[in-house]
């Protein structure tokens, strides 16, 4: 089975005081394809860090949102052949997309911890 996870789309940078468009760059190239995926549309995080199950080791397509209106959420994970460490916290509506194209990059373990309970995310991983 091959599975192909891809974002589309032009990043669009606009200088609102003189109105000038100062760069587009098109995204069409963050293409991955894998063999396996998981997702999540809503899944609840507490306070507790919460391990993701990724869909093969390592995992080389990586998204997740913040969905919740106030609370934080803190991204760990472990780099292929690395140790753990927190990555990011993300705020209210953020989000992390990670694409690797190398052999010897992705991730080996996710875990997510929410400052508050019931904290909802979103997430797409491929590998």
């Amino acid at each position: 089975m091959s599975i192909t996870a891809s974002l589309t789309g032009n990043i669009t940078l606009v200088d609102s005081v003189v109105g000038n468009q100062a760069l587009i760059k098109s995204i069409a190239s963050l293409i991955f394809t894998g063999t396996n995926s998981s997702y999540a549309n809503s899944q609840n995080i507490g306070t507790s860090p919460t391990t993701i199950t990724l869909p093969i080791s390592p995992t080389k397509f990586v998204y997740i949102k913040n969905l919740h209106a106030s609370n934080t959420l803190t991204v760990t994970w472990t780099p292929n052949g690395g140790a753990s460490n927190p990555v990011v916290t993300l705020q209210t509506s953020e989000a992390l997309l990670f694409v690797g194209s190398n052999t010897s990059g992705g991730i080996t373990a996710l875990s997510l911890t929410a400052s508050g309970a019931s904290t909802p995310v979103e997430f797409i991983l491929a590998g």
